[in-house]
């Protein structure tokens, strides 16, 4: 008679086989895992050694930069000691001519007159020098609420007699009826306008209009300046805030202006920007955020 087979012996000897299968699968699963991580780790300490050469380059870039920066601090400083030596000496000719002729003459008059003109040429000295000092020394701003206007107002008022020694050159202001407050350093936006109500002048030397705007525009405080003059040319529009770069004829500038201007209106949270077209003059714009 055959033996029948136990059912529960069937059961069990399928689950053992199943479990003899489970276990083979987790030794191939734990074999492949440890393969796994080992060749993390070997990328990890690829990545990592990568990682460190990338920061040593990166140290060394920074060197290099810093050697760059040294290195074009070393040509400014060659190309401004030019363009100021040139800008002191024909004021010191002018003082020590005046000078001796003052020791030499009794005329009273002539000695007032000679006085006036070594006054005259020690303010342009001054003048450089304070130029030269306020672009290496640049001070941090110290930032007040300020309404736009007022202070285009009274920047305005500050020049009406120094654009006199200008031709034919007149000042037209127009302000929106909203008031704009910013937070900005009066002095440094003062000589910004300063600077480029000087430029606008120059740039019309048949006379013309200086055309002032202020107001809001895209939610910032804005201050726009137009001159009537012959515009930049777009071969050189890319190099007008470069320090030491200028467009007037040798002796009449040094290039520090528009450079100073863009430093000072940045510091103070701004944006300078131009619009120009060939003989159709060009617009200076600072703008800055609102402040209530």
């Amino acid at each position: 008679m055959a033996h029948k087979k136990n059912p529960y012996e069937t059961r069990l000897r399928e689950l053992e086989v199943t479990l003899e299968e489970e276990r083979g699968i987790s030794k191939a699963r734990n074999t492949l895992l440890e393969a796994n991580i080992k060749e993390l780790d070997t990328i990890y300490e690829v990545l990592n050694e990568k990682l460190k050469s990338l920061r040593s380059k990166d140290e060394r870039i920074k060197g290099f930069e810093a050697e760059l920066v040294r290195a074009n601090k070393l040509s400014a400083l060659g190309e401004l000691a030019g363009s100021i030596a040139h800008e002191i000496k024909n004021p010191l000719i002018s003082i020590q001519g005046f000078a001796k002729r003052i020791r030499k003459t009794k005329d009273t008059v002539r000695i007032n007159e000679y006085a006036k003109l070594i006054d005259e040429e020690a303010g342009r000295l001054t003048n450089v020098l304070a130029k030269l000092l306020n672009f290496s020394r640049m001070d941090e701003p110290k930032k007040e609420r300020l309404e736009l206007a007022r202070l285009v107002d009274d920047t305005v008022l500050f020049m009406e007699h120094h654009l006199t020694r200008f031709k034919n050159v007149a000042v037209s202001v127009e302000k929106q009826k909203k008031p704009a407050y910013v937070d900005i350093d009066r002095i440094h936006i003062q000589q910004t306008l300063v600077n480029l109500m000087n430029n606008a002048a120059a740039a019309m030397p048949h006379g013309g209009t200086i055309s002032i705007k202020s107001g809001i525009e895209d939610r910032r405080g804005y201050i726009a300046i137009r001159d009537e003059g012959e515009g930049i040319r777009p071969e050189i529009l890319d190099k007008i805030f470069e320090p030491f770069f200028t467009t007037k004829p040798k002796g009449e500038g040094t290039g520090l202006g528009l450079s100073l201007s863009k430093r000072l209106v940045e510091a103070n949270g701004g944006t300078i920007e131009i619009d120009t077209r060939p003989g159709e003059g060009s617009t200076f714009k600072l703008t800055f955020p609102l402040v209530p």
